[in-house]
């Protein structure tokens, strides 16, 4: 955060629930309905809480640096107050691959690549749909 001109740190979504911007409270039913998968479906939002914060121009940053995945860093563009907040809309997942590169998920190689769209395609209800546009939407002309 040192690099990034920061204009709130969430803390953590999971231990920090309080005082986070995107408060997971697990499966409890109080957990955050914020973020949609790409078809509409609420997503786990365990792939966003080990690190949260809002940058000046309002976007907002999310980690995951779990033990069982590699870090994710994802960005909702147009921040947390507006909508859609849906992944592969204005929320994009990008993953730090074991050799350091920095890949937009949907990449060949990244967790949520899938030949046959299933990451990425309105009629998918895949638990992650959406994670996989990140790819397309800078690739498009």
């Amino acid at each position: 955060m040192k690099y990034l001109n920061v204009m709130f740190d969430c803390g953590y979504g999971s231990t920090d629930v309080e005082n986070s911007c995107i408060k997971n409270y697990g499966a409890d039913e109080k957990s955050s309905k914020t973020y949609k998968t790409y078809s509409g479906i609420q997503i786990d939002l365990s792939k966003f809480d080990d690190g949260q914060f809002v940058l000046n121009d309002g976007s907002l940053i999310l980690l995951e640096n779990g033990s069982s995945v590699r870090t994710y860093i994802s960005v909702d563009v147009n921040g947390i107050g507006k909508k859609p907040n849906r992944l592969g809309k204005d929320l994009f997942m990008f993953q730090i691959m074991n050799n350091g590169e920095l890949l937009p998920m949907g990449a060949k190689g990244t967790d949520y690549y899938s030949e046959n769209n299933e990451y990425c395609a309105s009629t998918s209800s895949n638990t992650m749909n959406g994670a996989g546009c990140t790819i397309n939407v800078l690739t498009e002309i």
